[in-house]
C-alpha cells in the first residue's frame, strides 16, 4: 500500500517474512489471509506459486465495498486461483469489471487498515480505477455528522483568526483544504437528499491561486446546492479543488467556497434544516465574519405582508418572489411564515419564525367558495395547520378546506398578507378577516372599516379642505388608511344612511374607481330625507358598478361627483360637531362656485343651454383631456381657448347652424358656433362663460354682426375671440374694439 500510494505502480516482488512472491501469489495470500480473518481462523497459511495473470480490462465506477462485498469478492478470487492456478486479470463486481492490479492494491489497503485499526476489518473500503490520477486511493468515511462538527471548528476558528485552516482534522484524520471542501459538498447533498451513507475520503490538492468578483449577495438553496454538486465532480474528475467556480453573483474563490459550505453545515445543525439562503461576500478580513439570516421576525414579516398586498391590490396577482428581512423567498415559504406570524402574534409571544425549504404545490386548485368572513379563531387555526402542512410535505398547499369552502393557495397568501396588513394598521389582529374567490373583479380585497364617528371626523377635515384649498383632494387619510375620492363617497353615504337608521356598524372599505365629474347644480337647499335618498342610491350604485357616478340626479339638478362629496362631507361634519344629522343642508351651489368662489348667481354661467350642451360627454371629456395637469382657472382658461383657437376652422354663414357638439365633430364654424363650443368648454371645466353680440369692423374694414365669448377668471371677466389665430385670451387684434358696436350679453343665445 505505502509503495503505491507513494510510487503510483505496483512493486514487481513482495517479500513476506523473507521470502520474495511475485504479485500472484501476493494476491492469492492476501485474500486467504482476509477470509480466515473474516471466519476468525488463526491457522498458519500455505504458501502457493501462483502464476501471473494476461492483459486485464477495467470498467469500474468509482464507489465502495462494505465488508460483505469484499469478503465475498475475496472468496471468488480464491475459488478462481485453485481453478486456474493462475490470479484472474478481471473479476467482474457490482461496479464494473475490476482488474489485476486494482484488486491487489484493494486488498493491500483493507489489509493495512486492520492492521492500523486494532485488527478490525473496515466497514467500507473504496474502488476506483486503476490510474495514477486516482493514487493515493483513501479509505476514510465518515458520517454527515462527523463532518458537520469539523464544519463548525473550522467556522470557528475562520471566524477567530480570520484566515482559512491549513488542515483540517475530520474524526481523528487530517485532511488538506481541497479534501475538507470535497466533505462538506458532499455533505450538503446528503442532507439535502437524505443519504445517510458514509462519505469517502479521496485525494486532492489545493490549487495554487484564486480569483474572485463577487461583490456580495445571498445564494438560495437551490443554487448553492447546484454549486455543491459541481465542486464534488470537479475534485473527482481533476483530483483539486477548483480555484473559483462561477455564480450567479460573480466568480467565487474557494476560500469563500469552503468558508460558506461550513456556514451551511453550521446553519443545518442548528436548526435542522438547510438554511434557505446563504450570504457571500469577498473573501477578505474585513468581510469576517459574515452573518447569515436565520430566523424572521414578526415586524419583517408583517412588513412584506403589507408590500405584498399592495403589489397585488396595484397588479392583480401574486409577486413569484417576496423579499422579507432582505432575503427572497418563494411563495410557499413566504405562505409559512405568515402562518407562522399569525400564530405568534395570536399567542403574543415575541418568538421569531425559522424559515423552511419548501417548493411550490405541485398541483393548482382555484377557488370554489362563498364569500364572507373567517374569525380570528378560524384564520389562525387555519393558520397552524398550513403551518405544519408545509413543515412537514416540504411543498406548499394546493388548497385548504374552511366553512366557507375551498381556498386557494394564492388566496391563502393573499388572505394572510391582508391579516397582517390590519396587524400592521391596529396593532392587534382582526376580528374577521373578508374570503372571496380569486378574481379580477374580487381584487383588491379591502378589510379596513371604519365607525360613523371616524367617517364624520374625516369628512369635517375634507370639508375645511375644500374651502381653504379650493380644490377636492385626491386621496384622503382615514385611520391610517388611504383611500381614494370614490371610496371616500361610499364612506359618506353609507354612514349617512346608517346614522339615520341608528346603525352603529362599522362600515367596510370598498373597490371604487373615480369617475368624471360633470356637475349642473343650481343654488339652493336639500331636505335630509332627500339627502338620504340620494345617499342610498349612490351607496347601491358603487356596489354594484365599482365606481363613483359622474353625477347624482338631485331636487338641484345634477349634482357632479365632487360635489356630491363636498355636500356629504358638510352633511356629516355638522354630526361630527353636534352628534346628530342636520334638518337640511342649505346654500349648496355648483361645484365651480365652491372652488372657485365665484359670485351668488353666477351658476348661469356654467349651465349647459340649448346650443352650449356643456354637460354633453364628449364636451366633458375634451375639457378635462385639455386642461388635465393645470392647477388654476386661470390656466384651465388658456389652454381651452388655445385649443379652440388652434383647432377649429372658420366658416363665413350666419347665426347658429350646429352647435357647439356640431362644431366639434366638423371642426369648423362661424364666429356663433365657435362660441358655443368655447363656451361650453369653459363651463364644463368650471369657468364661467357667456355670450358678446356686437357690430364689428375687421381688419378688412368691413363691418359685420359678430358673437364672442367673456370668461370669469380670478375675479374679472376676460375676453374669449377664437375665430382668429392672432388673438389670445383676453386680447383681441382681429377686429377694432374702440369702434364696435354693444349689441349685448347673453347665457344663451337666442340665435
Amino acid at each position: 500500500r505505502n509503495f503505491v500510494n507513494y510510487y503510483k505502480y505496483l512493486p514487481e516482488f513482495i517479500t513476506v517474512n523473507g521470502i520474495v512472491v511475485n504479485q500472484a501469489t501476493f494476491l492469492e495470500l492476501l485474500t486467504e489471509a482476509l477470509l480466515k480473518i473474516g471466519n476468525g481462523d488463526t491457522s498458519a497459511l500455505t504458501l502457493v506459486n501462483v502464476k501471473q495473470p494476461g492483459s486485464g480490462t477495467e470498467t469500474v465506477t468509482p464507489g465502495t465495498f462494505n465488508k460483505t462485498e469484499y469478503l465475498a469478492l475475496a472468496q471468488t478470487i480464491q475459488t478462481y486461483i485453485v481453478g486456474n492456478g493462475q490470479a484472474p486479470a478481471t473479476i467482474s463486481t457490482s461496479l464494473g469489471n475490476v482488474k489485476f492490479e486494482s484488486l491487489l492494491y484493494l486488498y493491500s489497503r483493507v489489509l493495512s487498515n486492520y492492521k492500523e485499526d486494532s485488527n478490525k476489518l473496515p466497514a467500507l473500503v473504496t474502488i476506483r480505477s486503476w490510474s495514477t490520477t486516482n493514487m493515493p486511493i483513501m479509505d476514510e468515511f465518515f458520517t454527515v455528522e462527523q463532518i458537520t462538527k469539523a464544519a463548525n471548528d473550522v467556522k470557528r476558528f475562520v471566524e477567530g483568526n480570520k484566515y482559512l485552516p491549513e488542515y483540517i482534522t475530520v474524526n481523528g484524520v487530517m485532511v488538506n483544504q481541497s479534501q475538507f471542501l470535497y466533505l462538506i459538498a458532499t455533505a450538503t447533498l446528503h442532507i439535502n437528499s437524505g443519504d445517510t451513507s458514509l462519505i469517502s475520503l479521496i485525494s486532492a490538492s489545493v490549487p495554487g491561486t484564486s480569483s474572485e468578483t463577487v461583490t456580495g449577495g445571498s445564494l438560495l438553496s437551490s443554487e448553492y446546492l447546484t454549486l455543491a454538486n459541481t465542486i464534488k465532480n470537479y475534485i473527482e474528475s481533476n483530483q483539486k479543488a477548483p480555484s473559483s467556480v462561477s455564480t450567479s453573483l460573480g466568480t467565487m474563490s474557494y476560500q469563500s467556497l469552503l468558508y460558506m459550505y461550513c456556514r451551511i453545515l453550521n446553519l443545518n445543525s442548528v436548526n435542522q434544516d438547510l438554511p434557505i439562503v446563504i450570504n457571500v461576500k469577498p473573501w477578505k478580513t474585513a468581510n469576517i465574519p459574515i452573518t447569515d439570516k436565520t430566523s424572521f421576525t414578526v415586524a419583517e414579516i408583517t412588513s412584506a405582508a403589507v408590500d405584498v398586498k399592495n403589489f397585488v391590490d396595484g397588479n392583480g396577482y401574486m409577486p413569484e418572489w417576496i423579499t422579507v428581512g432582505g432575503v427572497a423567498l418563494n411563495q410557499t415559504q413566504f405562505l409559512h411564515l405568515l402562518a407562522a406570524a399569525t400564530i405568534l402574534i395570536n399567542s403574543s409571544s415575541s418568538g421569531s419564525v425559522n424559515p423552511v425549504t419548501a417548493v411550490l404545490p405541485s398541483t393548482t386548485v382555484n377557488d370554489a367558495l362563498t364569500s364572507g368572513n373567517l374569525s380570528t379563531d378560524s384564520y389562525v387555526q387555519l393558520a397552524q395547520y398550513i403551518k405544519s402542512y408545509i413543515e412537514q410535505n416540504k411543498e406548499g398547499p394546493s388548497s385548504m378546506t374552511v366553512s366557507l369552502g375551498t381556498v386557494s393557495f394564492k388566496s391563502l397568501i393573499y388572505m394572510y398578507s391582508r391579516v397582517l396588513q390590519q396587524y400592521n394598521l391596529h396593532k392587534t389582529l382582526p376580528a374577521t378577516i373578508i374570503l372571496k374567490g380569486w378574481t379580477t373583479q374580487n381584487i383588491p380585497i379591502y378589510d379596513d372599516y371604519f365607525t360613523n364617528q371616524e367617517i364624520s371626523k374625516v369628512a369635517a377635515e375634507v370639508r375645511a379642505f375644500v374651502d381653504g384649498n379650493g380644490y377636492m383632494p385626491e386621496y384622503i387619510t382615514i385611520s391610517g388608511v388611504v383611500i381614494n375620492r370614490a371610496q371616500f363617497l361610499y364612506l359618506l353615504t353609507t354612514a349617512t344612511v346608517k346614522i339615520n337608521n341608528n346603525d352603529n356598524s362599522v362600515t367596510y372599505l370598498q373597490k371604487a374607481s373615480v369617475s368624471a365629474n360633470s356637475d349642473q347644480t343650481s343654488s339652493g337647499s336639500m331636505g335630509l330625507t332627500e339627502l338620504v335618498q340620494v345617499a342610498q342610491s349612490i351607496k347601491t350604485y358603487l356596489e354594484t358598478n365599482q365606481i363613483s357616478p359622474t353625477y347624482a340626479s338631485t331636487s338641484l339638478g345634477q349634482m357632479g361627483f365632487y360635489n356630491l362629496i363636498y355636500t356629504y362631507s358638510r352633511l356629516l361634519d355638522y354630526y361630527n360637531s353636534n352628534q346628530q344629522l342636520p334638518s337640511s343642508v342649505t346654500g349648496i351651489k355648483s361645484w365651480s362656485l365652491v372652488v372657485y368662489k365665484l359670485p351668488a348667481g353666477f351658476e348661469q354661467y356654467l349651465a349647459a343651454t340649448a346650443n352650449c350642451q356643456a354637460d354633453n360627454a364628449a364636451i366633458i371629456a375634451l375639457a378635462n383631456s385639455i386642461t388635465a395637469g393645470a392647477s388654476t382657472p386661470y390656466q384651465k382658461a388658456v389652454l381651452i381657448f388655445n385649443w379652440v383657437r388652434d383647432n377649429i376652422g372658420y366658416e363665413f354663414y350666419y347665426n347658429t347652424v350646429k352647435g357647439a357638439v356640431g362644431t366639434l365633430n366638423s371642426g369648423g364654424g362661424n364666429c356663433v358656433d365657435t362660441a358655443h363650443l368655447l363656451i361650453a368648454l369653459e363651463r364644463a371645466a368650471g369657468i364661467p362663460a357667456r355670450y358678446v353680440h356686437g357690430y364689428c369692423q375687421f381688419s378688412s374694414g368691413s363691418w359685420y354682426g359678430h358673437v364672442w365669448a367673456i370668461l370669469y377668471v380670478d375675479g374679472q371677466w376676460l375676453v374669449a375671440d377664437a375665430t382668429s389665430s392672432r388673438n389670445q385670451l383676453g386680447v383681441i387684434n382681429n377686429w377694432n374694439t374702440a369702434t364696435y358696436t354693444f349689441k349685448g350679453y347673453y347665457t344663451s343665445l337666442p340665435f
